[in-house]
């Protein structure tokens, strides 16, 4: 079962631990960021984890290998510019192994033909299914010519990048400013909601194929096939109002 969230949290544990077949918990951001001395039952997301384990639920977080992965996070950011563009290439270059080509951080997009401002975000809205984005442009609006992306929260990334719009989940209002000051715009959608649709439409399927071509005749797997879910418990913490 996938879990977008920041954490694992409360709610996608129960739904979880619900589920009676379940081995594994892919929670895209790690529940544990600093090492811990102890775990207890007092600590919400602490209880989530040794509740998971006690029945024998693993969690495993691949949060910058699937930013990086040339099929990842950030190459279907830039989905809906693919048919516009005339190269793209990562931010930042990961170590290069066979089969992983073009592997690396966010991602900068050079268009074969110029944008408004208003079109991108039009854009980016339909492909993320989102009712609204945040926008900041600077005083004097240009064609947008290039794209940098970065999913969740993408400014230290954008340091030194040149491009005409960045496109990320979330900045600092002190980071935004820098930005259109330096003639860049910028499209915020909330730090998940870049990550979250592409756990259905390209990790899932993904996943299950994976799993399914390795599929041993002892599986113990209901028609011998895994089932990869997508957590219907987890949602962005923040709602327009």
């Amino acid at each position: 079962m996938f879990d977008p969230n920041h954490s694992l949290t409360p709610s996608v544990a129960a739904e979880a631990l619900s589920l009676p077949t379940l081995a594994l918990v892919v929670s895209y951001h790690p529940p544990i960021f600093r090492g811990l001395k102890s775990m207890t039952l007092q600590d919400p997301l602490q209880s989530s984890l040794l509740k998971l384990s006690a029945k024998g639920i693993s969690v495993f977080s691949p949060h910058t290998s699937l930013d990086a992965t040339p099929n990842g996070i950030n190459n279907w950011l830039i989905k809906p510019f693919l048919s516009i563009s005339k190269s793209n290439s990562p931010i930042t270059t990961s170590e290069q192994i066979e089969g992983f080509e073009g592997a690396g951080m966010g991602r900068i997009v050079n268009l074969s033909v110029p944008l408004d401002v208003r079109q991108v975000v039009r854009m980016v809205k339909d492909h993320l299914d989102l009712d609204h984005v945040q926008l900041a442009t600077p005083e004097i609006e240009r064609p947008i010519n290039s794209i940098a992306v970065c999913a969740g929260s993408g400014a230290s990334l954008f340091k030194g990048v040149k491009a005409d719009l960045y496109l990320t989940g979330e900045m600092s209002h002190h980071e935004v400013l820098a930005a259109i000051h330096s003639g860049t715009s910028v499209i915020l959608t909330n730090h998940t909601n870049t990550e979250r649709p592409y756990l259905s439409q390209v990790l899932q399927p993904w996943l299950e194929k994976e799993l399914n071509s390795e599929i041993n005749i002892h599986d113990e797997q209901p028609n011998g096939q895994w089932q990869v879910l997508v957590s219907k418990a987890d949602r962005d913490p923040l709602r327009v109002v």
